[in-house]
């Protein structure tokens, strides 16, 4: 009753300050609950591009696969998808803090089911062609084939840099905030490529080409989602008019923080995209022939597909895991700190996983003494991929950070990250298998240790340099 009469007792001045006070606090609130939203919906996009674009690979690898004999070919095809993204992405990046997010991340699925068009009719049209004879039928087909791999590659271009500097744009100010929307991204990043592989070859056996539908759906709900669930987050007052996106993204190669971490991070993705997508083929490799050829390695042939897979999905699985425990620790710790904690981790798979490899030539001449000291070292791997998963989200938030402290620049230095990404991914694929032909497994590990000390490296000289403790001027 007291603070009842003490309300009514207090002047319109007061009374209006008490309005105006909740006024504040209820848009607050709505400001909160909507950056939330946004920032759901964001990472909800990038996820179902993701798996369109998987599921879009898979059936454009077992099309090519079963009907065209040069492997050339068809590895020049599918890998047309990284040219477009290495050109566009720094581009799109520039132009998204000009003309604004949003828009680039309703483009992306635009974008994505145009080239789901352009690979279904390709394949579609070619569905009775004779393909171990060339001819000019053939090639306008491989040609429609890859203008669609091309168009695919700039939806990803498109859609990257733009939801990087979406979420630095809402996580400016918050460490916290930041390192934990990073880390759901790449898992997102990672998980959406996970989900899409068993999801692809389902889609493969029971639609076959028409498959295709599935993908355009997939980029048509992404679509609503962005449409409806993503607030703009670049206001005009923030956006920069300066020369050609091109030159403005290259120019940001000079800047000494971006410069010092690249190497760091293309190291990383490249030792990451070789693992992936050499790992199962190795374990994998013919018996009888991986022990002629690289004799007395444990790990170079003679494993079952679906044991490869396993171990493959097993190591995923732990990093996704290991990811998410990061996202309390780094925002308590240096970011050079993670990532020195995360190369030793790596060191640590190099290691026991070198020593695994020279217990036997095969899993059946391994003895007794030798599967226990593989045992043993199971879990040192595990504790190394554990480690190492710690890596990304602290290069996210370095990045982001850097981000920061170039208003307005966001998108363009969030760009250049997505470039690398891609650059690496490609890169590990390639060189790692070069490195598997000189050494087998061995080569691998060599190539793998090669690619961490350039990683500390550069490391270390942020650390020194405290390139690592820049934070937004605001």
């Amino acid at each position: 009753m007291q603070k009842v009469l003490e309300k009514i007792a207090l002047s319109p001045k007061e009374d209006d300050e008490v309005q105006s006070s909740l006024d504040r606090q209820g848009r607050a609130r709505s400001w909160l609950r909507q950056r939330r939203i946004s920032i759901a919906a964001n990472i909800s996009s990038m996820l179902l591009l993701r798996i369109a674009s998987r599921i879009s690979f898979m059936l454009m690898s077992f099309y090519l696969g079963e009907r065209f004999a040069s492997t050339t070919a068809v590895v020049c095809v599918l890998e047309a998808f990284y040219i477009s993204e290495f050109l566009l992405a720094p581009i799109v990046g520039s132009l998204s803090d000009r003309l604004g997010r949003k828009l680039f991340l309703l483009l992306a699925p635009v974008t994505g089911a145009v080239a789901a068009a352009f690979l279904m009719s390709g394949a579609l049209s070619s569905s009775h062609t004779v393909t171990h004879h060339f001819n000019l039928h053939l090639l306008g087909i491989l040609v429609l084939i890859l203008v669609g791999r091309l168009i695919e590659g700039a939806t990803t271009a498109i859609n990257a840099p733009a939801s990087l500097g979406y979420i630095t744009d809402l996580t400016v100010g918050s460490e916290q905030l930041r390192t934990r929307v990073m880390t759901i991204f790449e898992i997102a990043t990672v998980g959406g490529l996970a989900i899409a592989i068993p999801l692809g070859g389902k889609v493969s056996s029971m639609l076959g080409l028409w498959g295709f539908i599935v993908v355009m759906a997939l980029h048509a709900l992404n679509f609503l989602l962005v449409a409806f669930g993503v607030k703009e987050s670049v206001q005009r007052v923030t956006r920069t008019h300066r020369h050609g996106a091109m030159r403005e993204s290259l120019h940001l190669l000079r800047d000494k923080h971006i410069f010092t971490f690249l190497p760091a991070w293309l190291a990383i993705n490249t030792l990451v995209g070789a693992w992936i997508t050499l790992f199962t083929l190795v374990l994998t490799y013919p018996a009888p022939a991986a022990d002629l050829r690289f004799p007395g390695q444990l790990l170079y042939g003679g494993w079952s597909k679906e044991t490869a897979s396993y171990m493959l999905g097993g190591l995923s699985l732990l990093l996704l895991l290991g990811m998410g425990v990061w996202t309390v620790i780094i925002p308590r710790i240096r970011r050079t700190s993670a990532m020195l904690i995360a190369l030793a981790g790596l060191a640590l798979c190099i290691i026991s996983l070198s020593i695994i490899n020279g217990l036997a030539d095969n899993l059946a001449h391994l003895s007794g003494n030798g599967l226990l000291i593989a045992y043993g070292l199971v879990p040192l791997v595990m504790l190394g991929v554990f480690l190492l998963s710690g890596f990304p989200p602290a290069a996210l938030n370095q990045m982001a950070a850097i981000a920061d402290a170039r208003a307005g620049q966001r998108g363009a230095v969030m760009g250049l990250y997505s470039v690398v990404l891609g650059i690496g991914q490609f890169m590990g694929g390639f060189a790692g298998g070069v490195a598997i032909d000189l050494g087998g497994f061995y080569g691998l590990m060599i190539f793998s240790a090669l690619l961490s000390l350039l990683s500390l490296a550069s490391v270390l000289y942020m650390r020194i340099h405290k390139h690592d403790m820049i934070y937004n001027k605001d």
